[in-house]
């Protein structure tokens, strides 16, 4: 009997079991009882399948038919030395790889938008390709041109996992660039709002051309004035020499030091002083008088200081920025959604750009696809996985007649859908929305800089007025001018803004090696600051695939009974499956004669000429119910019971909760599952801190209660229905099996594996803070004496060249030895 009756009729078979016993009988199964010896694949280093005979050609063993195509193409074109560089270097494939799907990207518009630049010989693209892992991956991808002649040129960015291309559009279409990656088993990732475009950083270059600005200028005026630092009286070069500063000083003032006029200007606008303030101040006052020194005085001004302190400003913030740009915090649903989907014309499908679905138009959704706008199910049973939208862990059966919403992934077989929704007007998008994600926020935390700005702004302004107003009643107007200008140079609080970027940004880096990426240094501020943590529950504390196996039989499984189902769930790459294979890792393995799976079902197979059916209690005629997670397993038709997936709280997670709460921090936790774990969680959660069956608006509305009962927040979450929590808390946190996959618009991204890390992490960033509150203090000991001469009219040049620079490397050093010298 073929595997394709199997599937048209399980119902049949499992009735002509029920009634006739052991029938399809065929030649005995061998099922063997010794552990088979494992061989490893020589392209990727799975283990080859122990149940058949390993594919071996060129005398060399693979798991699957894709990776041995894969390397017949390298050996052919004389690439072998891809394996030389690493062991086992690619990627298992499963199979020879399906490039049919990619025939969207013939769609003229959709390669208009991936394409970055073509003429008639030439075009750009950049793909992002999350299988680079190794140095054979780069080494593979720049020498694409000897597999294809039409690639001329190929680069790989290592750390953003990206893939710039330059091909020939004439010999080759885009569609059959990326299809030669995918056969390679390097397949790009595009999504409706590519990853590749979104990771990059408008602002890093403009950056880099104004430090390069600052330094160059900066270099020569510190040359230009070493005559005035060495004592050296010639007016003639003198003069000539404060004209050539003031014409190096004047773009490092206005072109690299923009971004502080800009700063400043946005922070008045809203009725606010912030840290900028000051700096802008005293860089402004300094370059005026030392103008009116060069042109009127012939002095040599202060241009040396005012060129290094805006300098060392921008290279602290390049610092800043520098550590992990690659990473993007601003995602959104269009990051995970498909560029194209099947459309329905007169029940032929067509490629079509989900940016041109309108309401009314058909289109055919697969097993794995998701649902790219509001639809009416009108053909098929739909198996929707919501998890990703509401939090709930469960696939919920949708008969046809139902609508469907945005964001739910066809867990079952194929499935048509008529739109009853734009895309821009899908209960997804509405969600996003929310004023959460489209307000300009300022953080409700008033940081230590901005305190210090205010302040530190004001005290200083009333000094200088003072001290000139002192020295102008007495009679000296000059006196006056000179201690006024001094004060507003030396006082510049440049050492607080040069400490936060050194100090926070080793501390970025330095997390970033452990798993936590935090969007900028003033995450680590927030996380310092909060004193309540929000927890979501499902994907963030516990996670179903790796949690407990529970096997709930009337009588017990024998375990011929056990290999059975192992060897059933084998040919399944469902992750339940998956787990249960590996629950039932020490039966030996037996031969399968016949299967079929059934998508959104289970699987039914003959082993050893017994029908064994596992999947859902519908599907192998179970009346059990159960909650969560189950496989239900019927044996030569009898219903014999279920295993149970328990959903499992994360590693390290009970460590880290119990820190939180020995810490006196208030903690919720929020759920959009049932409250089956109400009982577990007690442990660390009062009943009223517990809120399940929560829609991704009952979330963000509880983070509001609590900002309006003035509490500082940190919300933890992982998927999309967290993600206007995530905005609206003064901090949130994403919580990631893989930072290079869809992620929510969060503060910080954490790696799951280093959740239980994260009170450590808040710790090291409340050391942050203190380190540079105590170097601020220091820096308030140079400005002390850098005052004293000021307000005496006696600051030179020289004074104001000397301290300024040392006070700056002072605190370079202490920010960067505190933040080395504590152990996260």
């Amino acid at each position: 009997m073929s595997r394709s009756k199997i599937s048209q009729w399980p119902d049949l078979y499992q009735s002509m079991a029920e009634h006739h016993g052991r029938i399809l009988r065929k030649s005995p199964a061998i099922m063997t009882t010794a552990t088979a010896t494992r061989t490893a694949c020589y392209h990727c280093g799975s283990n080859c399948p122990t149940d058949t005979d390993p594919i071996v050609f060129d005398d060399k063993p693979f798991c699957c038919t894709g990776c041995k195509t894969v390397y017949q193409v390298l050996s052919d074109h004389q690439l072998c030395q891809y394996y030389d560089l690493n062991t086992t270097p690619g990627t298992s494939l499963g199979k020879t790889p399906n490039i049919d799907r990619l025939a969207f990207l013939d769609h003229p518009d959709i390669a208009a938008q991936l394409i970055d630049f073509q003429n008639g010989s030439v075009a750009h693209v950049t793909f992002y390709v999350p299988a680079i892992h190794c140095s054979s991956c780069l080494w593979l991808l720049e020498h694409l041109y000897r597999l294809d002649p039409s690639v001329q040129q190929t680069r790989v960015d290592f750390l953003k996992k990206q893939v710039h291309l330059v091909f020939n559009p004439a010999q080759r279409s885009l569609r059959q660039v990326a299809e030669l990656l995918t056969s390679l088993g390097y397949e790009p990732l595009i999504s409706l709002n590519d990853v590749v475009k979104q990771g990059q950083n408008p602002t890093y270059r403009p950056l880099l051309y104004k430090l390069a600005v600052a330094g160059f200028c900066a270099g020569n005026i510190m040359l230009f004035s070493f005559p005035e630092y060495l004592g050296l009286d010639d007016p003639s070069f003198k003069y000539l020499f404060g004209i050539l500063n003031l014409l190096l000083a004047t773009p490092v003032v206005f072109y690299s030091g923009s971004g502080y006029f800009e700063s400043v200007w946005k922070s008045l606008r809203r009725g606010l002083i912030n840290i900028d303030f000051p700096i802008l101040l005293g860089i402004l006052v300094a370059y005026s008088r030392g103008t009116y020194e060069v042109l009127a005085l012939g002095g040599a001004g202060y241009y040396d200081s005012v060129s290094g302190l805006i300098f060392f400003l921008l290279c602290g913030k390049w610092f800043q920025q520098r550590t992990y740009d690659f990473l993007s915090f601003e995602r959104d649903y269009k990051s995970y959604f498909p560029l194209a989907v099947q459309q329905l014309i007169n029940d032929n499908e067509q490629s079509t750009p989900v940016a041109d679905l309108r309401k009314g138009d058909r289109i055919r959704v697969r097993h794995g696809d998701l649902i790219p706008a509001d639809g009416l199910l009108y053909r098929g049973e739909g198996l929707i996985d919501y998890s990703f939208v509401t939090g709930e862990s469960e696939p919920e059966q949708r008969e046809p007649g139902t609508l469907l919403y945005a964001g739910g992934r066809q867990m079952g077989g194929v499935i048509d859908l008529e739109l009853v929704r734009d895309v821009s007007h899908s209960y997804l998008t509405q969600l996003w929305n929310n004023d959460a994600f489209r307000k300009d926020q300022t953080n409700r935390t008033k940081t230590f800089a901005d305190a210090v700005g205010t302040y530190f702004t004001i005290t200083v302004l009333t000094l200088a007025t003072l001290v000139g107003g002192y020295w102008y009643v007495t009679g000296q107007p000059t006196t006056a001018v000179n201690a006024f200008t001094a004060i507003l140079i030396v006082a510049c609080p440049c050492v607080l803004s040069l400490s936060y970027p050194v100090a926070l940004g080793h501390g970025l880096r330095l997390l970033s090696k452990r798993g936590f990426y935090l969007k900028n240094a003033d995450v680590m501020e927030q996380l310092a600051h909060c004193d309540t943590i929000v927890f979501d529950k499902t994907g963030t504390l516990t996670t179903p695939t790796s949690g407990a196996v529970t096997e709930s039989f009337a009588r017990p499984l024998t375990s011929v009974e056990h290999t059975m189902v192992k060897a059933l769930v084998s040919q399944s790459a469902h992750p339940l499956s998956l787990r249960l294979r590996q629950h039932l890792a020490e039966c030996p393995p037996m031969s399968v004669e016949n299967f079929t799976e059934l998508p959104g079902q289970g699987i039914i197979g003959l082993i050893d000429d017994l029908i064994v059916k596992v999947g859902s209690a519908a599907f192998v005629g179970g009346s059990e119910q159960t909650t969560g997670s189950a496989i239900h397993v019927n044996i030569d038709g009898v219903y014999r019971g279920h295993f149970q997936f328990a959903a499992q709280l994360r590693d390290g997670l009970v460590d880290m909760l119990t820190a939180f709460v020995g810490s006196g921090k208030r903690l919720y936790l929020l759920s959009g599952d049932t409250d089956a774990m109400r009982a577990e969680m007690r442990t660390w959660f009062d009943d009223d801190a517990m809120r399940f069956s929560c829609s991704p608006e009952d979330k963000l509305r509880f983070i509001n209660e609590l900002q309006t009962s003035h509490h500082r927040v940190l919300m933890i979450g992982d998927g999309l229905n967290d993600a206007g929590a995530l905005k609206q808390a003064d901090a949130g946190i994403a919580v990631t099996d893989d930072t290079l996959q869809f992620t929510p618009a969060s503060d910080a991204i954490l790696e799951a594996r280093s959740l239980g890390q994260l009170p450590r992490f808040m710790h090291y960033s409340r050391f942050a803070m203190r380190l540079i509150q105590f170097s601020f203090g220091v820096s308030l000991l140079y400005n002390f004496v850098g005052l004293s001469f000021a307000a005496a009219g006696h600051l030179s040049p020289i004074v104001a060249a000397i301290l300024m620079p040392l006070s700056s490397a002072t605190m370079v050093l202490i920010a960067t030895v505190g933040m080395r010298w504590r152990r996260i």
